[in-house]
Parts: structure tokens; C-alpha cells; sequence
């Protein structure tokens, strides 16, 4: 190859990484969700929950064992943000649990992500934090990070995080708090609040990382909207009855173990929430590093 063929495959190659990386650091994309909407509540509310797919936004759980019949309760036991920037196609979730009821008790949180937390979580060793950032093409992990202050600090990563490859940020929002159905909703306090009080409606609303069989017939979740439609707040109150086998910590001698969960999750920051980077390192690999770029490349 001659100079000129040299300079010009360089310039080329250059160019196009140049408007690879232009795009990557400013994010340039069409973002304009058009706003939820529906004619019936339960339209309006499927709608509002598709809606999180689109906006900017955050959501901040509060987890309150009401009610265990083998234990302790009335007491907060964990809390979870999800911050979701679309926008730039970054999604932040922090879980933290600070008490926890003894034995096995299924997990608050929907998602596997939620599910991952619960499971390693040390009654012993309380309070336990857990980072999941993903951004294109990648994914930061820590499962025993530093506890924050409050639940709104910018999180930061341990010694344990490591960086693998996903194939889209699409994956970053670890799953559904409403999710479709067809149950019918009860008018609540307002025109924007609604509730579903009956065991199979319920059901059919919330992601459960379990089966239905567990439900008590008392489970209720209530949903509010917000002025334009978008989800604004959501109470969960879910009971459990636990029917253990074999030798299970969760046997009482006066039959199988409930437990009841109050979950509130609200919801806020649309249009205007952010997603970066939680402090600190994380261990990745070649393999990985390049993985992500090349979903990136074919990405943008």
C-alpha cells in the first residue's frame, strides 16, 4: 500500500470512527413518547405501564413486612430504585435490604434481577446492597456493594463488580410492575386511582416471581396515575401462605406460615431522570470489551 492508499484507508477509518463516537457520546435519537392513554382504567393503566418503556424516568420501592405469623413484622425491610434514562439508554438499578423475615420467603422484588438480590442476601450480615447498571452493549454488576446514605445517592461499586456483554440496553429494565391483563379495576379515591381487591384480578396484574398458588385471597393492589396519565404510584399489599414440606424453617406448629408484604413504589423524574455510572471499577475481559463495542457498532 502506497502512502496516499495509506492516508486515505487511515482517513476513512477515522471518519468513521469519529461519527461512531460522536453519536455514542452525545446519544443522538429521536425521543418523543407520545403520552399514555386509554379509555377505560384498565386501558389508561396498561397503557401508563407501556409507557415506562419509553420515558425517562425513576421509581423508587419501599418494601414493610406487615404481618408474619412465624416471626417479627411490622418493620421496613428493603427498598429498590430503578433508574431508567432511555434517552441515552441507560438503566440503573439499586436494591438494598436492610431486615429481612428468617427462613425461606420469597422475594419482594419482580425480576430476576430482584430475585438474584433476595438470594444472596445474609440475614446476618444486613444491610445488603446490590448494583445493576446497563448501558449498550454492557453491564456492570455488583452484588455486595456499599450501602448508600439514602436511596436517591449516586450508588458505587465493590471490590466483587464485574463489566460483561449484553446484547441492548433493552434488557435494563428487568421486567414489569404492571403487567397486560384483563381484569377489571374498582374506582378508587379521585379519577386517577384504581384498585383490584379479588385473588385472580390480582394475579393477573402484578409480576410475581412465583406462582399464583401462594396468594391469599386478600391481596389488593392499588394504582394512581398522574396528571398526563403516566404511572405515579403503586401499593401493592400482597399475602403469602407458605405451605412448607419436609424439614423447611418456615413450619409453625399451628400449620402453614403467611406473610404479608406491603410494596409502594412511586413513580417520578419523567422526561428529566438520569442514569450514570455508579463509582468505581469493575474487573471485564477482552472478550467482553469487544462484544460490547461490536453492539455498539451495529447498534448505532
Amino acid at each position: 500500500m502506497n502512502r496516499r492508499q495509506f492516508l486515505a484507508a487511515s482517513g476513512g477509518a477515522v471518519a468513521s470512527l469519529g461519527g461512531y463516537l460522536g453519536l455514542r457520546v452525545a446519544d443522538i435519537r429521536p425521543y418523543d413518547p407520545d403520552p399514555p392513554s386509554g379509555e377505560t382504567p384498565r386501558e389508561r393503566i396498561v397503557a401508563a405501564a407501556r409507557h415506562r418503556y419509553a420515558a425517562d424516568h425513576r421509581a423508587l420501592t419501599r418494601v414493610r413486612i406487615t404481618e408474619d405469623s412465624a416471626g417479627a413484622s411490622g418493620y421496613d425491610a428493603a427498598w429498590y430504585r430503578e433508574s431508567h434514562q432511555h434517552s441515552r439508554r441507560r438503566h440503573t438499578h439499586v436494591f438494598t435490604t436492610r431486615q429481612r423475615p428468617l427462613g425461606r420467603v420469597p422475594t419482594p422484588f419482580y425480576g430476576l434481577l430482584g430475585v438474584f438480590h433476595w438470594g444472596v442476601v445474609d440475614i446476618d450480615d444486613l444491610p445488603h446492597t446490590s448494583i445493576v447498571h446497563f448501558t449498550d452493549g454492557s453491564v456492570l454488576a455488583s452484588w455486595d456493594a456499599p450501602t448508600p446514605t439514602t436511596p436517591t445517592d449516586r450508588p458505587n461499586l465493590a471490590s466483587d463488580a464485574i463489566r460483561g456483554a449484553v446484547r441492548g440496553a433493552e434488557s435494563g429494565m428487568g421486567g414489569e410492575w404492571i403487567r397486560p391483563h384483563r381484569t377489571s379495576w374498582t374506582a378508587g379515591d379521585g379519577d386517577r386511582t384504581f384498585v383490584v381487591t379479588d385473588r385472580d384480578g390480582y394475579a393477573q396484574v402484578v409480576t410475581l416471581p412465583f406462582g399464583a398458588g401462594n396468594l391469599a385471597p386478600d391481596c389488593r393492589v392499588e394504582v394512581t396515575l398522574d396528571d398526563a396519565g403516566r404511572l405515579a404510584r403503586i401499593v401493592d399489599d400482597r399475602v403469602l401462605v407458605l405451605r412448607p414440606s419436609g424439614d423447611d424453617p418456615e413450619r409453625v406448629a399451628d400449620g402453614p406460615r403467611t406473610v404479608g408484604y406491603r410494596i409502594v413504589t412511586e413513580f417520578d423524574e419523567y422526561g428529566a431522570a438520569t442514569a450514570p455510572r455508579p463509582r468505581g471499577e469493575a474487573e471485564t475481559t477482552v472478550r467482553a470489551r469487544l462484544s460490547s463495542l461490536l453492539t455498539d457498532v451495529r447498534q448505532y
